[in-house]
């Protein structure tokens, strides 16, 4: 009988969690990657940078893979708080595929594409491109497009890899200190007594209240430090703290409560506050954008029915088109250039898609599946 209940709670948590993908996360973050791929392109040529709703597209999209990233990693703490199965999952999902596209770019692609030849890219200081390996971002490699719009720059969307290790790490002491519980989660067997209802509420109440302080710290930060730059370990604070509100922000929908306000029609609607405010000032701004994005994008998550379900469950291309999409529009670029023929946006953009799609089908049977897999040993029950 007890092996009956435990089954039944866990089909109800795959039916309303992430278990058994009927959510759209996957099709939500290939869109997010190719949203930072096309913004990049036009900051690469040097151009205008595409926007909607006054907003860069590749901010945009790093803010949808943050947004997604702390509800997945925070449901993922939440349904096995055990530190060192949530450790090695993490680890397998981040590192591994990262660790290889720096020494890709470091022992093959960097000679390669190198003025300096191969003796004499070898010859000088290529090494210091492996201090990524330690999420101490490194983003130039000896005579490496030396000439593009962007010099110097192999990867420049590596600057949100120690961001992200950082939250995997703060993520459980976060929900911890927040009052956050497996009870939360929707789809958990949960106590109907009023001190549960009681502490659940305290719970949200205080989440609430520190998503706000942190939002007016950013737009604070916007107003008063938006030029500047503070450095720890090779990384800027100002920026990376842009990110950690919206990674904080997606923890937030965990929550039980907030999933039930999600409609797709009041998220359309709600949509048009963005373009309302897009002149009014960026603190107002800025405002929408806290409260209006992260709701349309988790009411297309977890929309009651998700047609693009199906999308990134055999291939999940996102990480890959983010991890090599820049360096191969920076190589397009470059080789256009030299030839005399300058692309535009459109025809950089298909050329570098077309060497992009390929390395992150290679990543993801190469490196990543089978990273996830290791991952999965670690589940709980696996042993037996």
């Amino acid at each position: 009988m007890e092996e009956e209940r435990s089954e039944i709670r866990r089909g109800s948590e795959r039916k309303k969690g992430t278990g058994n993908k009927s959510n759209n996360f996957s099709a939500l973050r290939l869109c997010a990657a190719c949203f930072v791929f096309a913004g990049h392109m036009g900051m690469l040529l040097g151009g205008k940078t595409p926007t909607f709703t006054g907003f860069s597209l590749h901010w945009l999209g790093v803010s949808m893979l943050f947004l997604i990233g702390g509800y997945l990693v925070s449901y993922s703490w939440l349904m096995d708080p055990h530190p060192l199965r949530y450790g090695i999952k993490r680890f397998m999902r981040l590192w591994p595929p990262f660790a290889v596209m720096v020494l890709l770019m470091t022992y093959a692609a960097g000679p390669l594409v190198s003025d300096l030849g191969v003796h004499g890219y070898f010859g000088s200081w290529y090494k210091l491109y492996l201090l990524n390996l330690r999420f101490y971002i490194v983003y130039a490699q000896p005579g490496v497009f030396p000439d593009n719009p962007i010099p110097m720059s192999t990867n420049g969307s590596l600057w949100t890899m120690p961001v992200e290790a950082a939250l995997y790490v703060l993520t459980p002491f976060i929900l911890s200190l927040l009052g956050m519980r497996r009870k939360n989660v929707p789809g958990r067997p949960e106590d109907r007594t009023s001190e549960e209802k009681h502490r659940k509420r305290r719970s949200l109440v205080i989440h609430v209240l520190f998503i706000a302080a942190l939002c007016l710290g950013d737009v604070l930060l916007r107003i008063f430090a938006g030029n500047k730059q503070i450095i720890f370990y090779g990384t800027d604070l100002v920026y990376a703290y842009h990110l950690i509100v919206m990674y904080m922000i997606g923890m937030l929908f965990v929550r039980e409560e907030l999933q039930k306000t999600l409609s797709l029609q009041k998220a359309v609607l709600f949509t048009a506050v963005l373009f309302l405010t897009e002149y009014a000032g960026e603190p107002l701004h800025f405002a929408a954008l806290y409260v209006v994005f992260p709701y349309l994008i988790f009411s297309l998550a977890l929309a009651k029915e998700p047609v693009f379900a199906g999308v990134g469950r055999r291939l999940d291309l996102s990480y890959g088109i983010y991890l090599y999409g820049y360096f191969f529009q920076q190589l397009v670029i470059q080789r256009m250039c030299r030839a005399g023929h300058p692309p535009g946006y459109l025809t950089a953009l298909v050329l570098s898609g077309i060497l992009t799609i390929p390395a992150a089908v290679l990543s993801w049977f190469l490196i990543e599946k089978p990273s996830i897999a290791i991952g999965k040993l670690f589940r709980p029950g696996s042993s037996s």
